[in-house]
């Protein structure tokens, strides 16, 4: 398990400038090997943003954890949202680009 996630917690807070307004969205997200498999939320999303975290997540898993082990869980502890800045891309991004940082994290440490 040498590159994989160990059992760490990452905060990662996206926002981006698209013109007259934003695009934002932050995730607090848990890896660990002794609890239940899966991903899970320890908070409730919104609802509209609960596919885009969960898609943004897997896809990052996919392509920088593909070995990542089928009893492993991911727990998502915090949602940054805000009414006028989130959207579903924002969260898609948003879980992609917390892999992203514990992908890099682990190529440091290596």
């Amino acid at each position: 398990m040498k590159n994989l996630p160990g059992e760490i917690e990452i905060s990662c807070f996206y926002r981006n400038h698209l013109g007259p307004r934003m695009e934002a969205a932050g995730l607090r997200v848990q890896f660990h090997y002794n609890q239940k498999p899966g991903i899970h939320f320890k908070v409730q999303p919104p609802e509209e943003y609960r596919g885009a975290i969960l898609k943004g997540i897997q896809e990052g898993m996919a392509v920088r954890f593909p070995d990542f082990p089928k009893t492993g869980s991911i727990w998502i502890t915090e949602i940054l949202d805000n009414e006028i800045d989130s959207s579903e891309m924002a969260f898609y991004r948003v879980g992609r680009l917390v892999i992203e940082q514990v992908y890099s994290l682990k190529q440091i440490s290596n």
